[in-house]
């Protein structure tokens, strides 16, 4: 019954903010992050843990909180936009999304070899997807089950309704290369926490933090280029999207050391955004849970 109901309200609300007036609909998008801002207080002193760490306290407590306000309030807004993605076509995305670097993108896809769109939990990343798909490119994301039953059933099945493959994370490495040989484009996210096991320390705002190595891995054995992409809000409802030229693999010592270089390339590459654009980064998960031994925890 409880999933029910939830499933039931999601539809409701989606088909809200489907029929609202845009400016309304971004209206109710920022009391969703002010709301989120004021009844998640776990979320908020993660954040604020997490800007103290980043800045080392350069920046003062009213600067943080400006962050984190605004980054709620952006927040709000995606959620607007994830609700109306049914609502874009390829004759209409062109009014949302202004595009950089256009020409990066279709030269790492001429190279035949798939591509690795790089970026983080930051802007509207569903935007970005939904215009490549309507652009005619094939993209896969990979993902994971949220704990809600019904909302996780609600995301994927918006997602999918426009177009994106979605591959969950348990046992995906082969799907992934073998959609890098169709030379079709492979989502990848770079900026949470992982087990010691599951990646490498790399540096992120200059402090050691446990990073996913498996894409610096994949683009060594199948030479795929990785191509950083983020989206920036320009307004409400339009956004631009940059491609930057894509990374190659370089070699560096060892093959361990040429992955912990690679790693960092990727992440200097977020970090300089998330420093230009601070409030477009999600500051709410962990980043720095796993420590190098001996050093203290940061949550």
């Amino acid at each position: 019954m409880r999933v029910k109901i939830i499933r039931i309200l999601l539809r409701l609300v989606s088909r809200i903010a489907q029929r609202l007036p845009l400016r309304f609909a971004f209206k109710f998008g920022a009391i969703l992050g002010a709301l989120s801002y004021f009844f998640l207080p776990k979320r908020r002193r993660i954040i604020m843990t997490n800007l103290k760490f980043a800045y080392d306290d350069k920046k003062t407590k009213a600067e943080c909180k400006d962050i984190m306000w605004r980054m709620y309030q952006n927040f709000g807004k995606g959620v607007i936009e994830f609700l109306r993605l049914p609502l874009l076509t390829s004759k209409n995305i062109d009014q949302y999304i202004k595009v950089e670097g256009m020409e990066n993108l279709k030269n790492a896809v001429a190279q035949g070899r798939g591509v690795f769109i790089l970026s983080a939990h930051f802007g509207n990343g569903d935007m970005l997807a939904a215009f490549l798909i309507l652009k005619g490119f094939s993209l896969n994301l990979i993902t994971k089950y949220l704990k809600n039953y019904a909302l996780n059933e609600f995301w994927m099945e918006t997602r999918s309704k426009v177009g994106i493959n979605l591959l969950y994370r348990e046992g995906t490495l082969k799907q992934i290369m073998r959609h890098l040989r169709k030379n079709e484009l492979m989502g990848f996210v770079l900026d949470q926490n992982v087990r010691e096991d599951s990646g490498v320390f790399v540096d992120f705002f200059g402090k050691p933090a446990a990073t996913l190595d498996s894409l610096a891995v994949i683009s060594q054995r199948l030479k795929t280029p990785v191509l950083p992409s983020f989206v920036v809000r320009v307004k409400e409802g339009v956004h631009r999207v940059v491609f930057e030229k894509h990374l190659e693999f370089e070699e560096k010592g060892t093959l361990q050391e040429s992955i912990v270089y690679n790693t960092q390339r990727y992440s200097d590459v977020l970090e300089r955004y998330i420093r230009q654009y601070p409030d477009h980064w999600i500051w709410m998960h962990r980043r720095w849970k796993t420590r190098p031994e001996g050093q203290p925890k940061v949550y």
